[in-house]
């Protein structure tokens, strides 16, 4: 089983050469990687969805998203992740903004529900460096009780379609993701999407997860990627434990499917998922977040530190209705937020960048001493650290 390796990531030349040019009291000009939602539109009303509460509310204009992009370019960003909220393909205006991204030269991270892909097939197979599509299940009947469209109607049989004509036109790397669902998500103190009046989780789709697997590979997927699921405080959910028998053994089987061309990828946190483990708050004993210094999320409702604080509006660092993106990154409001935020405290939730904070951490006081590095080299840097 394959797995994700964010540190290697800072050990490219032209990362390594971005933290050293970072001024880390108040930031570079703009940030190395941007999380872009859009819109929060969303044509399916999945259940227990973590950013239930924020769907099908605001949007950027088609107007304001190309002149974003245009000053995301201009401000030297390198790589931007599309992602929501809601559903980033829906928006009216994305073909120019996957056109305007590729033809600059910023590398392009698809997260997507799936039902869309063909009316872009051409720029996502020609621009995109990866697409990830959320699934979550082997079947139409399974899909439809946890991604179900708002039309009553499975949508398992276009999202596969879509995925199957993408892999065969693609330049970048396709993946199937699937979450795990259980009745537990509807159970815990916290619920993700509790408040959306998306409903709860009404069956399991553990016992299908070699089944998807296996589906993926055959219609032409880069990899699976199984993956626990988070309540709304981002703290996993503890699954019973027939729930995760089953849950092991389909990724047991699942890891037989791997070949050459196709992985089965593991998340951050799914061992501890599927060992039943209940995660307290991860300690860190640093005061300052160098990830949010070279990345960020810039959603219609506002900017964010990052993707845990998403709609949290003591978190908001700025607003790019109301400014530039390059006034934003620069200003007051974004200066105070990073002034006082403190992952020490504000961060117990099990962070994805808490190893990539420390290596960060490591690299700067190299680079402080004046030692020589020895970054990597690649004709195609992965940017997206």
């Amino acid at each position: 089983m394959s797995r994700m390796n964010l540190l290697e990531k800072l050990w490219q030349r032209p990362v390594v050469e971005r933290i050293a040019e970072t001024d880390w009291m108040t930031g570079q000009s703009s940030p190395l990687v941007v999380e872009f939602d859009p819109t929060s539109a969303c044509d399916l009303a999945c259940p227990g969805c973590i950013s239930g509460e924020l769907l099908n509310k605001e949007r950027f204009s088609r107007e304001r998203v190309v002149g974003l992009t245009a000053e995301m370019i201009e401000a030297g960003v390198k790589a931007v992740i599309l992602i929501g909220g809601g559903e980033p393909l829906s928006h009216p205006a994305i073909r120019t903004v996957l056109q305007m991204l590729g033809e600059a030269g910023v590398q392009i991270g698809i997260t997507t529900n799936g039902t869309m892909i063909d009316r872009y097939l051409d720029e996502i197979a020609r621009h995109a460096a990866w697409t990830r599509v959320s699934v979550d299940a082997a079947n139409a009947t399974t899909f439809q009780h946890l991604r179900p469209s708002r039309t009553g109607q499975s949508r398992f049989d276009e999202v596969i379609r879509n995925m199957e004509l993408l892999a065969r036109v693609k330049r970048g790397i396709l993946g199937y993701s699937f979450l795990i669902r259980t009745a537990a998500d509807g159970t815990g103190q916290n619920v993700a999407g509790g408040n959306s009046g998306l409903g709860r989780i009404q069956l399991t789709n553990v016992h299908e997860i070699f089944e998807a697997a296996r589906l993926a590979r055959e219609i032409g997927c880069d990899y699976f990627e199984p993956k626990p699921s988070y309540d709304d405080d981002h703290y996993l959910v503890i699954h019973s434990a027939s729930d995760l028998e089953v849950a092991r053994e389909q990724i047991a089987r699942a890891r037989e499917l791997e070949t050459d061309s196709f992985r089965i990828l593991e998340s951050i946190n799914l061992q501890y998922s599927l060992a039943g483990h209940q995660m307290t708050p991860q300690p860190k004993a640093y005061t300052t977040c160098n990830s949010a210094q070279l990345r960020t999320l810039v959603t219609p409702s506002g900017v964010f530190v990052c993707p845990y604080f998403r709609g949290n509006q003591t978190m908001k660092i700025g607003d790019v209705t109301r400014s530039s993106f390059l006034e934003m990154w620069t200003g007051t409001e974004r200066s105070e937020v990073m002034g006082r935020l403190n992952p020490s405290c504000d961060c117990g939730m099990h962070c994805i960048r808490h190893e990539t904070n420390l290596e960060l951490f490591s690299i700067r006081q190299l680079l402080a001493a004046g030692s020589q590095l020895e970054p990597t080299e690649s004709d195609d840097p992965d940017l997206f650290i």
